[in-house]
């Protein structure tokens, strides 16, 4: 399971003085390269050995101004060409769960344009954070 803090910004915020919930995807996104820095050489944007196919969100309560946070991430689910990741958005002090959510990403290589299954020594990096 790996955790990536994350600093809520000023322009999170929407008019109701919470996190706006566009906020909480970017957040799930800076988890994704979380994981592409701990498990990936990647030099180049094409270097990235996956697209984003579908996520999934349910916003449980509502991140005020003030609130540390961070995004927990674990794989759950491991196909041929595709795998999901499941998020929480929790509260540093408290625990408490802010977001639970999916994505679906696809192995993907963008230099030849087509999806491809996934490798193994990936796979292993994959593996390593399946719960």
């Amino acid at each position: 399971m790996i955790q990536t803090d994350i600093q809520i910004r000023f322009n999170d915020m929407d008019p109701m003085r919470r996190v706006n919930n566009a906020s909480y995807s970017a957040y799930l996104e800076l988890a994704r390269l979380d994981f592409c820095n701990r498990y990936l050489s990647v030099s180049e944007l094409e270097d990235i050995p996956f697209v984003l196919a579908r996520v999934e969100m349910d916003l449980i309560a509502s991140v005020l101004p003030g609130t540390s946070i961070y995004v927990e991430t674990w794989v759950s689910s491991i196909g041929t060409t595709s795998w999901e990741f499941s998020y929480e958005i929790r509260d540093k002090r408290t625990n408490k769960v802010y977001v639970k959510a999916k994505t679906v990403q696809v192995y993907f290589d963008y230099r030849a344009q087509t999806k491809k299954q996934i490798p193994l020594d990936f796979l292993k990096s994959l593996e390593k954070e399946r719960l």
